[in-house]
């Protein structure tokens, strides 16, 4: 017959071990949950990120190379020794150089009457596209022809003037050379964006 003392012991080791039982099977139950939390979840994020809104976002997608456009300041160099505002020929001035952008820097011509022509500088690669040509620039003018419109003979003259003083400088300019594309080039990079009559291109 167990005494008092031993009855009351056995009594504590068996609570002891329904207790230890109890708190096995409640850290088994959590872990379950956690490792269930975890595979529902593959983000990464909060467990009960179940709509998204913690969800980490993909990664951009790089933009393309073609979109990338050469863009560096008006390359005087080519031009010397003419500024803006000095006379080419037959009555057009030099207005203004633009910087180099989309691979061409455009230069403005203007004649006693006011009336303006843009003659983009872009690089020969030995298949021009303009009224003259250098051995490294071709002068396209831009009057939005699509080569089929002729060049008023006085106009020609005053770009065939300008690719003579081109001719020139070229050869000490041949990092600002470097930084146009053939006028074929420009329009298979360019074209698309540029709207139909904005004459970015023509």
């Amino acid at each position: 017959m167990l005494s008092r003392r031993e009855l009351i012991g056995k009594a504590a080791v068996g609570a002891t071990t329904a207790a230890l039982t109890l708190s096995g099977a409640r850290t088994a139950v959590a872990s379950a949950r956690a490792l269930r939390a975890a595979t529902d979840n593959p983000t990464g994020g909060p467990a009960d990120d179940r709509d998204g809104r913690h969800a980490v976002p993909p990664p951009a997608d790089p933009p393309p190379a073609d979109a990338a456009a050469i863009s560096s300041p008006p390359p005087w160099a080519l031009l010397s020794p003419l500024g803006a505002g000095s006379v080419v020929a037959h009555g057009w001035r030099l207005v203004d150089l633009g910087p180099v952008e989309d691979g061409s820097c455009v230069v403005t011509l203007q004649n006693r009457r006011g009336r303006s022509h843009r003659v983009h500088l872009c690089r020969n690669d030995g298949n021009p596209q303009g009224i003259i040509y250098t051995r490294r620039v071709d002068l396209v003018v831009m009057n939005e022809g699509y080569g089929d419109l002729p060049t008023e003979e006085r106009l020609a003259q005053a770009v065939a003037e300008l690719a003579h003083v081109i001719a020139a400088n070229e050869a000490r300019a041949r990092d600002r050379v470097a930084e146009l594309l053939p006028h074929a080039e420009r329009l298979r990079r360019f074209a698309a964006a540029a709207p139909p009559a904005g004459g970015k291109l023509r």
